[in-house]
């Protein structure tokens, strides 16, 4: 007579070893192990593709928007009017104007910085200005005929990889631009890419 249990172990090592033999779930060990790097690595692809492709959005839209203060072409107007008319129209207009940013940017959060140096060599050309950024609502101080003018606008991107997870990684220090090779700034608690767009000239005399 068989004692009980016997068979139920024999079965547990012969269910052990088809398990070890059977290609197909060798195979499916083995994808989920490489499934995560490589997921990680066409987020990353994705990221990077998509921070150089919004930087160079905004930056010609900086250099769009400065052709007005070159040629001396408009009066005092305010930051945000600026923003409106110049640089991203479609969140108040309905419509994206030539020139500006498209809709896949937020209007909201552009942060715009005009400043007139006395020389080439005093000129800020950093993104920093965002610690302090100038009110929306007050007026711009328009360089003068034959003066030089430097237009920086910086675009806070939030990481795609924290929207694209419903903001679970937000918070998560991943970089810090304000460290060696940092990739990421921290603002307002979350950590974004400060995309930059800047244009530098002096303004032509008035006609």
């Amino acid at each position: 007579m068989k004692r009980p249990g016997l068979t139920f172990s024999f079965g547990r090592r012969s269910g052990a070893r088809r398990f070890a033999a059977d290609r197909r779930a060798t195979m499916s060990v083995e994808f989920a192990i490489v499934s995560v790097p490589l997921l990680g690595l066409i987020g990353a692809i994705f990221e990077v593709g998509l921070v150089y492709m919004r930087g160079e959005q905004l930056q010609i839209a900086t250099q769009n928007a400065s052709r007005a203060m070159l040629t001396n072409s408009i009066g005092n107007m305010t930051y945000q009017n600026f923003i409106n008319n110049y640089v991203c129209s479609w969140q108040t207009t309905g419509t994206v104007a030539p020139g500006t940013l498209d809709r896949s940017f937020d209007c909201s959060r552009l942060l715009v910085d005009v400043s007139s140096p006395s020389s080439w060599t005093g000129a800020a050309t950093s993104n920093s200005f965002y610690t302090a950024p100038n009110a929306l609502g007050s007026t711009i101080t328009m360089p003068a005929a034959g003066s030089i003018a430097v237009v920086r606008i910086v675009y806070p991107m939030p990481m795609m990889t924290a929207i694209l997870t419903g903001g679970v990684l937000t918070g998560m220090t991943l970089g810090n631009g304000k460290t060696a090779g940092g990739w990421l700034t921290s603002y307002k608690g979350e950590w974004n890419h400060m995309l930059l767009g800047i244009a530098s000239f002096r303004v032509e005399p008035s006609s």
